[in-house]
């Protein structure tokens, strides 16, 4: 089968990324053909990605403005877009694809609606998040527009498709889920980071979303003597760096920029604590790698953790942007070991029966399969009024 993925932000370190990584990486070893393609950036850069196999398309992508962002983005997003999208239909039509997939593109669904009517391949669109997401807030225009060019939507956990079954109630029967996995060997494998003290792990783009101005609140307040590590980088490491010092903490907090997966795994085998204080997911890999390290974790509760983790068995779950619950949480771990350790091993013992990435490639091959065979049904060829239906 050939196949191209569109996800724009593929080349920005991310969990998408490490996402399509894997599932494109599974679905060569299969036989398939996979191009990536993915937005422009300045410079030279390879024909292949190294990690995966696959082709990389590279493509000038302005992505669909909203609200908060004010009337110069649409603007520049009314000028940009007609060319964006000739060049998108263009690369994706000389890939010959037999199926597109699509990562990461609410805010890009006037290209994807480009690709819709453009090129005679069905669309499976994946959603990681629900309502808001990494890229913006909630859009339900541009939602329900992403949704109407897909002929399969594949979620990553029940939350986010019942979502997805919300924002197109007469299409809910095309959404099933298929959750991400982990890549168990290397998590359990690895060999512990030591470091001068114990330490509190976050891992993760440092944005809103993942609470980790939170977590600085929660560790100052802990009064336990750990460190925190923070892996990872993004627009807010500069204000955290500020509120680590604001908050007295700054000579105890580590801020180690982005890390390879490797090195990841390595500080979660030896954390006391992997914290995860996200403010919304949708199937987060921190979760399942950590479980896999079989370090003890402290979450916000969140809908979509209920299929990975529960209270009191493999984490401690906490309010969202509940600094006093998840300072007593960090405290109360670091208090009682053994309860660190019956946790972390009750995690590890579960993730093991989840699935694997190969597992998670084979069942989107045959959510590509079944679009396939939709389409053929049908025996239509693309149009807008297939998008309107």
């Amino acid at each position: 089968m050939r196949i191209a993925v569109y996800c724009p932000s593929y080349e920005d370190v991310s969990g998408v990324q490490e996402i399509v990584r894997r599932v494109s990486a599974h679905m060569i070893e299969r036989g398939d053909a996979v191009a990536i393609v993915a937005r422009a950036r300045r410079g030279a850069l390879p024909s292949v990605d190294a990690a995966s196999g696959a082709a990389m398309l590279r493509v000038r992508l302005e992505r669909a403005p909203y609200p908060a962002r004010g009337l110069r983005a649409y603007r520049r997003f009314a000028r940009r877009f007609p060319s964006g999208v000739v060049q998108l239909v263009r690369a994706v039509r000389g890939w010959e694809p037999e199926v597109i997939a699509t990562f990461c593109s609410k805010f890009h669904a006037p290209y994807v609606l480009g690709l819709r009517v453009a090129v005679p391949a069905p669309i499976v669109i994946n959603l990681q998040n629900a309502a808001v997401t990494a890229d913006g807030p909630e859009s339900p225009r541009l939602q329900w527009l992403l949704q109407r060019c897909a002929s399969r939507v594949v979620t990553a956990s029940e939350p986010v498709a019942d979502y997805a079954r919300r924002c197109l109630p007469d299409r809910a029967d095309r959404v099933v889920v298929v959750p991400n996995a982990v890549d168990r060997e290397l998590f359990e494998d690895a060999m512990p980071t030591r470091r001068a003290r114990p330490y509190v792990l976050a891992v993760g783009r440092l944005a809103a979303q993942k609470g980790f101005d939170v977590l600085l609140h929660a560790v100052a307040a802990a009064g336990t003597s750990q460190e925190l590590v923070v892996a990872g980088d993004g627009p807010d490491r500069e204000a955290l760096e500020r509120r680590a010092v604001e908050l007295g903490i700054a000579a105890r907090v580590s801020f180690l920029g982005s890390v390879g997966r490797p090195q990841v795994a390595g500080l979660m085998r030896g954390a006391a604590v992997v914290a995860i204080p996200s403010r919304f997911e949708g199937h987060p890999l921190v979760c399942l790698e950590a479980m896999a390290a079989g370090a003890p974790i402290v979450a916000s509760d969140l809908p979509v953790l209920a299929g990975s983790v529960q209270h009191e068995k493999t984490a401690l779950l906490v309010p969202v942007d509940d600094v006093t619950a998840l300072a007593a949480a960090i405290r109360r771990l670091d208090a009682d070991p053994a309860l660190a350790r019956r946790l972390a091993d009750a995690a590890l013992a579960a993730v093991r029966g989840f699935p694997t990435w190969a597992d998670v490639a084979t069942a989107m091959v045959d959510e590509f399969r079944h679009a396939i065979a939709s389409r053929r049904k049908r025996g239509a060829s693309p149009s807008r009024r297939d998008v309107e239906a």
